[in-house]
This record gives C-alpha cells, sequence and structure tokens, in this order.
C-alpha cells in the first residue's frame, strides 16, 4: 500500500496586521483591509502569510514569475480560470513594458553576506527605478491588468500613491 501524501499546504492569503482579518479570496481590490472603517484608529495593513516550505525555487530570473504562487493575484487570476501561460504572459508584456520605459525589467535581487558587517545585504539598486519600491507597485499593475483580462477592472480608476517620491517616480 502506498504512502499517503503529505497534507497540502495552505495557500497564501492576506492578513491584516491591524485586526487579523484576512481578505477574502475573491476580493478583486485586495490592497487594503476588509474590516477597514472610516474614523477607527487601527493601522489596517494587509501583509500576505506564506507557507515557506513551499517556498519556491527555479530558473525564471524574473521574481512576478518565479515567486507568482505566493502572489494573491495569482491565486485570484487562477480561481478565476486564468491559466499558468495567462499569468505568465502577463507578466512578461508588463516587465517589457517597463523595460522599455527604464531600460530594463525586474530580476532576483542580489544578496550575499558582507563580512565586513557580519549580515546579509540586499542591494536593491540595480532594480528599476533603483528602489525596491518599483518591485511592489509592478505586483499592483499586475494584479490591475489581471482584473481588465477578466473583465472585473476599470482601467481608468484612480489610484493614489503616499509617497515622498520614490514610490510615485516607480508608479510613473
Amino acid at each position: 500500500m502506498p504512502a499517503p501524501e503529505p497534507p497540502r499546504a495552505p495557500e497564501p492569503r492576506l492578513v491584516c496586521t491591524g485586526c487579523g482579518a484576512a481578505t477574502p479570496r475573491d476580493e478583486p481590490r485586495p490592497f487594503r483591509c476588509p474590516e477597514q472603517r472610516p474614523g477607527d484608529d487601527i493601522d489596517h495593513v494587509p501583509r500576505p502569510e506564506l507557507n515557506a516550505s513551499e517556498f519556491p525555487r527555479g530558473p525564471e530570473p524574473q521574481p512576478h514569475a518565479r515567486y507568482r504562487r505566493l502572489a494573491f493575484s495569482y491565486q485570484f487570476a487562477r480561481a478565476r480560470g486564468l491559466s499558468d501561460d495567462d499569468y505568465l504572459e502577463a507578466v512578461a508584456a508588463l516587465d517589457g513594458a517597463v523595460s522599455a520605459v527604464d531600460g530594463r525589467g525586474f530580476v532576483t535581487t542580489p544578496c550575499a553576506i558582507r563580512p565586513e558587517v557580519g549580515a546579509w545585504v540586499k542591494d536593491d539598486t540595480g532594480n528599476v527605478g533603483d528602489s525596491h519600491k518599483a518591485r511592489h507597485l509592478f505586483g499592483v499593475m499586475l494584479h490591475l491588468r489581471l482584473l481588465e483580462q477578466l473583465g472585473l477592472g476599470d482601467p481608468q480608476a484612480p489610484l493614489a500613491v503616499a509617497s515622498c517620491g520614490n514610490a510615485a517616480l516607480a508608479a510613473a
């Protein structure tokens, strides 16, 4: 008799750091906590809750392709019938558009142990816009593009970016 398969790890999800509410998997705009109410004094910031045992390893240099199974947008798109190839095509198209503007697309950020400081150092200076912020905003734009592809998005919907410069530049 074959050994039973191990239990499947839970899919990644978004959980509010302020109140603990989980973002519903069918929420098309998961950018804020679903429990946030006007006037409450809680810092409602969704954060990913991941299963580290499922952390992907692969040859894709584009991080949004390599780590797609950890992304809420990937889970959302797949649950609505988009294929893995559809998702990868959306990543490639958006990365190509970014590369046409910045002269480079996204690649895995290099990390190395620096003996002189006794710590791991992540070098973000080679990133698009010379900052990690463009990487985060790429994920938001990718999600919005997937919503459009699924017929759930409004390409003219306004977005706001709270920034002193780098994030706004990245969003542009």
